[in-house]
């Protein structure tokens, strides 16, 4: 274990006895190593659109956890100016600013860290924080290279840093009581899972030209951007809009099945794919993007001796009847993608005819004593116990395995299958 982690587990450690829920106020038995106020000092690494969003969130619970945000690190001069201001609005005085993540990561104040980079800086970024014994929350998707999976995953394990990965669909509380009425058996043994996630949406990820003309490659470090990447001349649409760049992103899954995907396992209690096929293209929006607008991913899974496959589709063209359905033996779970009525969340026993079938309608009332997905992980880190965490590493590197399985299988035309002992996935 490194001094770093020794350090800042002399920070945080005895604070699980602290109270239920998150009432935390004034941690009490927890002794500072750092500072005589306690406080949790974060940085953030990628404060674009989705990091901006995640720090507003920050600073709105903030006092709460004595947390205080004390370093920014971007790439682009223009999103780090933003985010120094922004905090120095929301708490009266500026963070540190830095260019590279190895200047924030070597920063010594800095106890966790926000990953909002874009999608394929952040499993490496991750490594390196967990390497120096700094807590972290990663968006999604944890990675979309295998090896790069495997890295982070190792290195947060060997440390006793606390992760949180950003599917924070988790966090919903509709979504949380029908994982447990699930896991308890409410409709039997799960034998299909379907996501519909469509939109009318021909500008995804798109941007428009002034927005990006803001680029210029001498207010930024592109080739640290590349993040080892195979080299492309500096291009301010690929800056911009790198979610529809397949070195970069592999778009609908990366963005959107990341989510899917990560509730499938959360809803039906496994881990990760036997196998997935992929099909898809770009069948509507042809503008430069290299990634496709309509996708469909069929994965079979396994649990115990049964099998069942889930089955994810998206497209950007008609986005009429998206929603999440489980069906089981005994029943059925519905709920929405977006929708918070009450009548769009429930179980039902149509459609089964089976003794001890659901009634219909069971309503997913949901458990108010859920919180944020960001709130979970400050409460977690507080305590030092990662066992509360809505979405840890483990499920970061089960959402990913199967989104690099469904990419690689979209652009090699083949069926993909992983094999957990070696830590392989290959055409099978």
């Amino acid at each position: 274990m490194s001094q770093t982690s020794i350090h800042r587990r002399s920070f945080l450690t005895r604070s699980a006895g602290a109270g239920a829920g998150l009432a935390l106020a004034g941690f009490p038995g927890i002794v500072s190593a750092r500072n005589v106020n306690n406080r949790l000092n974060l940085g953030i690494v990628g404060p674009g659109g989705r990091g901006t969003g995640r720090l507003k969130r920050f600073f709105t619970m903030n006092r709460r956890f004595n947390a205080r945000l004390v370093a920014v690190c971007d790439l682009w001069n223009y999103r780090r100016e933003n985010a120094v201001e922004l905090a120095r609005a929301e708490q009266g005085y500026a963070p540190k600013s830095y260019r590279h993540h190895e200047e924030i990561l070597a920063d010594a104040e800095v106890d966790a860290l926000i990953i909002a980079t874009p999608d394929h800086a952040h499993a490496q970024i991750l490594k390196l924080a967990a390497d120096a014994g700094k807590d972290a929350y990663c968006e999604k998707p944890m990675a979309n290279v295998l090896e790069e999976a495997n890295a982070a995953l190792d290195a947060v394990k060997k440390s006793d840093t606390i992760v949180q990965i950003g599917t924070q669909r988790r966090a919903n509380p509709k979504y949380r009581q029908a994982s447990r009425m699930i896991a308890e058996g409410f409709i039997g043994d799960v034998v299909k899972v379907d996501f519909h996630w469509s939109k009318y949406s021909p500008y995804r990820w798109a941007r428009k030209e002034k927005d990006i003309l803001m680029a210029r490659e001498s207010d930024l470090d592109w080739n640290t951007w590349l993040m080892g990447r195979p080299h492309r001349p500096f291009d301010p649409r690929i800056f911009r809009c790198f979610r529809l760049f397949k070195d970069f992103s592999s778009g609908i899954i990366d963005q959107w099945m990341s989510h899917g995907i990560d509730l499938a396992h959360m809803l039906s209690g496994v881990t990760y794919p036997l196998s997935a096929v992929a099909h898809g293209g770009i069948y509507q929006w042809k503008d430069y993007r290299e990634n496709p607008d309509t996708q469909e991913i069929t994965l079979e899974y396994q649990k115990g001796d049964r099998k069942f496959l889930t089955v994810y589709s998206t497209n950007w063209i008609n986005g009429y009847g998206s929603g999440t359905r489980v069906n089981g033996t005994l029943g059925s779970f519905k709920g929405e993608a977006i929708s918070h009525r009450d009548d769009d969340w429930h179980f039902t026993g149509t459609g089964v005819k089976s003794d001890g079938r659901v009634a219909d309608k069971v309503p997913v009332k949901g458990d108010p004593g859920e919180t944020d997905h960001m709130a979970n992980w400050l409460d977690a880190v507080r305590r030092r116990d990662s066992k509360r965490l809505y979405c840890p590493v483990e499920a970061g590197y089960g959402h990913s395995i199967a989104c690099i399985m469904a990419t690689d299988s979209y652009w090699s035309g083949k069926r993909m299958v992983f094999d957990p002992e070696k830590r392989i996935i290959q055409a099978g």
